[in-house]
């Protein structure tokens, strides 16, 4: 008797290893990221503490609007899952620039916020000092919104395709190039100025812009172009900018309303008695904190690709157990990495430990 294999592989429920397949890469991918995140506030606890305290405010502020227009412009990822599930590849070139102008578009509107920064971090009602560095540190990191955004939407469509693999190497390109700016423009090696925050903030949109040019570069491949559309789809098509905007604009939303819970936060750490010092050390405790989030959103971002996928090729039930597997690979992990929070506090704090201002820390 002869075995349909397509037929059994239809019937198998996704469990952990379908469900890692498409994940770890992408957990992978998001730890670069973290571990982007985390160099960066090294390097700026190393430079001043009040620095890192003042980072963590303005990214606060920032990822508000950014993670709106990223979030948006990633959700590409499951239009482009739900295509190749139901075999309408030449639909997906067309999508994705939908996706990229709304990067574009985005990223250019996000411009104007600098003309409002010493408005928004006075409102804060933080110290002089601490209003001065969180001022300079924005108006630099409004430079990356556009990159960030491009990055997101790329991602999204190399995650659809469930060549997450790819996305390893958008990441890694965008953590090297910032380690290297952050090198050279926080403490001025090599002949730079030492820049200090504003340099931190200039560093992540150049490492950033590095990470969009790469991934673009990969995008726009022939082989791409032949399956996917992916030149030839270049128009503006405002029917598929509608239905792209109705369903990503909802799950931008829901990320820019936590950021904006976490920067009301901010403002009341800020305006506590010794301010500078709460919020450098919430800096630090947030920055640890990540590294057990972000990871697990890898697995969140796989099992999206899944449900979209066996939703376009009209099967529910895979598409749920691929979400009961993954939070339970969620919830092992975020478990396993917080047990070595309350075991080894000391091991994560001494990465930020300045020895300059010893009162301080």
């Amino acid at each position: 008797m002869e075995v349909d294999n397509n037929l059994l592989k239809k019937n198998r429920y996704p469990g952990w290893s379908e469900v890692l397949r498409i994940s770890l890469p992408l957990i992978i991918a998001n730890s670069f990221w973290n571990l982007q995140l985390t160099i960066d506030r090294i390097m700026l606890g190393n430079f001043s503490t009040d620095s890192l305290g003042a980072a963590v405010a303005v990214m606060g502020v920032f990822w508000t609007p950014m993670a709106l227009l990223q979030q948006t412009a990633g959700y590409s990822m499951t239009f482009v899952a739900q295509y190749l599930g139901a075999n309408r590849e030449r639909e997906i070139g067309p999508l994705i620039w939908q996706s990229i102008y709304l990067s574009i578009i985005g990223g250019l509107l996000f411009l104007l916020l600098i003309i409002a920064s010493s408005d928004i971090f006075s409102f804060m009602g933080h110290s002089k000092n601490m209003m001065i560095l969180e001022d300079k540190y924005f108006s630099a990191l409004c430079f990356s919104a556009l990159p960030t955004a491009i990055v997101a939407a790329v991602s999204g469509f190399y995650t659809g395709l469930g060549r997450t693999q790819v996305i390893i190497w958008i990441n890694g390109v965008g953590l090297v190039a910032n380690v290297i700016f952050d090198y050279l423009l926080i403490f001025g090696n090599f002949g730079f100025p030492a820049l200090g925050i504003t340099g931190a903030g200039y560093a992540t949109a150049l490492a950033n812009t590095a990470a969009a040019t790469f991934a673009l570069s990969l995008a726009f491949r022939k082989a791409n172009e032949e399956k996917y559309s992916i030149r030839a789809g270049w128009h503006f098509n405002l029917k598929l900018m509608k239905q792209f905007l109705k369903y990503g604009l909802p799950s931008g939303l829901q990320w820019s309303l936590e950021g904006l819970a976490f920067t009301v936060f901010l403002i009341i750490v800020g305006q506590m008695p010794n301010g500078d010092a709460a919020l450098s050390a919430s800096g630090i405790a947030v920055t640890i904190m990540l590294l057990a989030i972000l990871p697990t959103m890898g697995v969140g971002q796989g099992v999206s690709v899944l449900v979209g996928q066996h939703l376009g090729d009209n099967d529910p039930n895979r598409a749920e157990a691929a979400v009961w597997s993954g939070l339970q690979i969620a919830c092992l992990y975020i478990i396993s990495v917080g047990v070595t929070f309350i075991l080894f506090p000391g091991f994560y704090l001494s990465w930020f430990h300045n020895v300059e201002n010893p009162v301080l820390w």
